[in-house]
């Protein structure tokens, strides 16, 4: 029977036959002109390690993400980091006794309850505009929200990983909005929990929260434009005021802040501009806190290509 190994177990030159689930994979062209599978697999704990398989079969492009696989490789390192040399790989047979499930990350809260906590503060909402069009999104959303990660690859990549995003984001604004009395509330949390709410269109996800590829309409336009054409038509159905259209789509349109990373319009009102360094908060602490989760105290973790290649240093205290 093939055992469980997980990745911070596996020692460089040891030889490994285990799951792992793949995360990413590429069937690329080496210099040599030969074929080689890229990918990144992860294991039960939420750790993942880049992988390699040499010379490989055209036909191995039927390997998708979301696939938990049996593993025959060699542990290596590669640039300070752990890189997996594979020799063989399979799919699961009916006698592996393996629980797919086993292998996902899911946010650390259920969806019943960040549901719960954004219609909560929707409901506090003194603009009732923004509180009609705000609920109408979400519950339209409601379904795939369980489940929808925030990103394919980067940040909140998790079950439930969008969900979380936006309720981590939703506590950030309500601690900081308070500071700043010029701030109209209702406009920044009705931001916060519209701003990536049509990654669910932009993206193709299963049930476990792992995502393939990205949806004809997320390929051309994107979440940002879906996300103001969503605006555009929920304000017509509910009649909604002018200004707070215009004001919710100016979040979503400028929420990136650079025109290289979808937005064409850097944040022309302050609750905007709190949108979007909100935003790079969660996002980057998320990343930190996944880099050093699995580090010693006292030591610099692996380089991580979503915090600019950067070692985080897990600190002593």
């Amino acid at each position: 029977m093939i055992e469980i190994i997980p990745i911070k177990d596996m020692e460089y030159g040891q030889s490994i036959i285990t799951f792992l689930m793949i995360k990413n994979v590429d069937l690329k062209k080496a210099k040599n002109d030969s074929l080689y599978l890229d990918m990144m697999l992860g294991d039960t704990e939420g750790i993942e390690a880049s992988a390699k398989l040499w010379n490989a079969d055209p036909q191995m492009t039927s390997f998708k993400s979301g696939e938990v696989v049996a593993v025959d490789a060699l542990v290596q390192k590669f640039n300070g980091r752990l890189q997996l040399r594979v020799n063989k790989i399979r799919r699961l047979k009916e006698d592996d006794e393996v629980r797919i499930e086993d292998f996902v990350e899911s946010a650390p809260q259920a969806p019943e309850e960040m549901f719960a906590y954004l219609e909560k503060a929707i409901e506090s909402f003194e603009n009732s505009d923004i509180k009609r069009i705000t609920g109408h999104l979400l519950e339209k959303k409601r379904e795939k929200l369980t489940y929808y990660p925030a990103a394919k690859t980067h940040h909140h990549a998790i079950k439930s990983g969008l969900l979380y995003h936006i309720v981590t984001m939703l506590k950030i604004a309500q601690k900081i909005s308070p500071v700043y009395d010029f701030i109209n509330e209702d406009l920044l949390y009705a931001g916060v929990i519209l701003h990536d709410l049509s990654k669910v269109d932009e993206m193709d996800s299963t049930e476990l929260g792992i995502v393939d590829d990205y949806t004809k309409e997320g390929k051309l336009l994107g979440h940002i434009i879906q996300g103001i054409k969503e605006i555009d038509q929920a304000a017509s159905t509910l009649g909604i005021d002018e200004e707070v259209k215009l004001l919710l789509e100016h979040m979503i349109l400028a929420h990136h802040y650079h025109p290289e990373y979808g937005s064409p319009k850097k944040p022309l009102i302050p609750e905007a501009e709190l949108l979007h360094y909100i935003d790079l908060i969660d996002a980057r602490m998320y990343a930190m806190g996944k880099v050093l989760k699995d580090a010693e105290k006292g030591s610099f973790a692996d380089k991580s290509m979503t915090l600019e290649g950067r070692h985080m240093y897990k600190s002593d205290l």
